[in-house]
């Protein structure tokens, strides 16, 4: 297993919305890839706007494969795919900018 810690800096006033994008169109589309969302949180003390996501994958093949720039995994329905494509490039319009890290589990206390 993998877990990928992504972090975006929202523009102001935009949390909600980005939720909304998130849960509606770009999750059903990774989870039915195979991902599993951990949970998305917004920092209420510390630099504002910021935005910090959790995702599980069994590996990098899978994490590549979620990418929206590649076409839809195999098994995955072409229609949830573009509605998370399409949702994630609303997203990107609410960012002023992201980073993503992957991460391996400690073998202490992994999730």
């Amino acid at each position: 297993m993998i877990y990928v810690l992504r972090t975006w800096k929202t523009k102001p006033g935009t949390w909600r919305e980005f939720q909304q994008l998130s849960n509606d169109g770009v999750w059903p589309a990774m989870e039915a890839a195979g991902a599993k969302i951990i949970g998305l949180w917004t920092t209420i003390i510390g630099d504002g706007n910021e935005v910090v996501l959790v995702t599980r994958y069994d590996d990098l093949g899978m994490w590549q494969r979620t990418r929206f720039t590649q076409p839809a995994p195999e098994g995955v329905d072409e229609d949830i795919w573009q509605k998370g494509r399409d949702a994630a490039i609303k997203r990107q319009t609410l960012t002023e900018s992201t980073h993503a890290r992957v991460l391996t589990a400690s073998e202490f206390r992994a999730p």
